[in-house]
């Protein structure tokens, strides 16, 4: 699979050792760009950072969601699942946080330390269920709805037969 198609398309299927090659590139990637303005002066680089580092960090969604989502249907799951693997998790630490840092204005009391963290605590469960449904249980064997087994090295005989 050409390098385009691995980052910037969501058809086909990729294996684990894809996968990881793909998502550790990205992030190597997105953090030497954004530590990169500290080689700089040190106002430059503020600044330079504080203009940057959001954008690069938008930017690489696309190609994340992208690989991430090929993976899945290697698994013969739909790229939908990354919500439960992303959005849910931190949805549950965002409201956790915020029950134990916020004041509740109703009864007036501080923050609840055990509510919060049970839901920070919980958001490791899907976190952590994504992490190994992309990047450790396999994928399904032969072909599926989503594209051919890249498992399974095709040879220029297979080429020839699915393009004509």
């Amino acid at each position: 699979m050409k390098l385009q198609k691995m980052l910037f398309s969501f058809e086909g299927r990729i294996g684990r050792r894809v996968y990881w090659l793909a998502i550790l590139g990205l992030i190597a990637a997105v953090l030497v760009l954004t530590c990169a303005p500290f080689l700089l002066s040190e106002e430059a680089a503020v600044l330079i950072l504080a203009l940057t580092s959001q954008f690069i960090w938008v930017f690489s969604l696309w190609p994340i969601l992208a690989v991430g989502t090929k993976r899945l249907h290697d698994r013969n799951k739909k790229g939908w699942w990354l919500l439960v693997f992303w959005v849910l998790p931190l949805a549950l630490f965002a409201v956790g946080l915020s029950v134990v840092l916020f004041n509740d204005p109703r009864t007036g009391r501080s923050g609840d330390l055990s509510t919060g963290s049970i839901l920070m605590f919980a958001s490791l469960v899907p976190a952590l269920w994504g992490i190994v449904e992309l990047g450790i249980l396999p994928g399904t064997k032969g072909p599926n709805l989503h594209g051919a087994d890249p498992a399974q090295h095709s040879g220029p005989a297979s080429l020839e037969t699915t393009n004509s």
